[in-house]
């Protein structure tokens, strides 16, 4: 094994908001042994910098779910952006659905300004007729993980400068009827591609974006053959490089599609899956 894919979200990540050390140590166990470990995220690069900064781990980034490349020292090697004209028709979509949404895009993430209240709303709506309190708390912790994403909130998305280019759209809803249209409407769309990254959620990227084809294109950079590949994920976004490593190995956590598809089912998230995975892969038992 000489290059690992790892995901972030659901996925290295505990409690969707660090890395922790035991993840960490098996990351420079396999750095160590001359192996390149990369990041491959839905998040923009430089969230996943910050993240990555308390652990001193420096490593290349994939991005914007395969739409962006950095290597290690964060020089940028690769974007597929979507068409401008393409992104606004989306953007027009979400705001007139009124859907909450963040823009990834090489001038920062932009998000609608009241796109909170948008998701307090839909909360309200729902507990009328289902009293579910874990409705509040998902709401809450949207808005916590906003508040630590450096994002630039607009009144609407013609506030977005021209020369910015579109990345990675995210679209969320926690009404299921509002979040299936806006799934199956873009779904049927042929020139980008439709991603689920969450329960909640859908993003929208170049048609020829994904993390499969930035792993293969990181692959190509380092010299090194997709067979010596492994990659580690747990939601539909990373089906592609899953897929398409040499190795694909599903959390604990996983969704079950993504499982059914892995040579390998690791841990979950919470008891260090990633690490196992990794010291399985290096042929080293977890450390105590």
């Amino acid at each position: 094994m000489k290059l690992i894919a790892i995901d972030l979200d659901g996925t290295l990540l505990s409690g969707h908001s660090y890395v922790n050390e035991v993840n960490a140590a098996a990351i420079r166990a396999a750095q160590q042994e001359g192996i390149i470990v990369s990041i491959a995220t839905g998040r923009a690069h430089h969230n996943v910098r910050e993240i990555l900064q308390p652990t001193g781990l420096i490593t290349p980034v994939i991005s914007s779910n395969g739409s962006v490349i950095h290597d290690e020292q964060s020089r940028h090697l690769y974007s597929l952006p979507l068409e401008r004209q393409q992104a606004m028709e989306v953007l027009e979509w979400l705001e007139n659905g009124e859907y909450y949404y963040q823009a990834h895009t090489s001038k920062g993430i932009y998000t609608i300004s009241n796109g909170h209240q948008r998701l307090a709303v839909e909360v309200d709506r729902l507990l009328s007729t289902n009293p579910d309190p874990t409705l509040i708390k998902m709401l809450e912790a949207m808005q916590s993980h906003g508040a630590k994403v450096q994002m630039v909130r607009v009144s609407s998305y013609h506030d977005i400068p021209e020369a910015a280019d579109f990345y990675n759209i995210l679209a969320l809803s926690l009404d299921p009827d509002k979040l299936e249209a806006g799934r199956l409407h873009f779904a049927e769309r042929d020139d980008m591609t439709m991603v689920v990254s969450g329960s909640h959620n859908f993003e929208l990227e170049h048609k020829e974006a994904s993390k499969g084809n930035a792993l293969k294109y990181l692959a190509a950079h380092y010299g090194i053959p997709m067979e010596e590949t492994m990659a580690i994920g747990d939601n539909f976004n990373d089906v592609s490089m899953i897929t398409m490593a040499g190795k694909g190995v599903a959390m604990g956590n996983a969704e079950p599609e993504v499982q059914a598809i892995a040579d390998e089912v690791t841990r979950t998230n919470e008891e260090d899956g990633v690490a196992h995975a990794i010291y399985r892969a290096l042929g080293m038992n977890v450390p105590l």
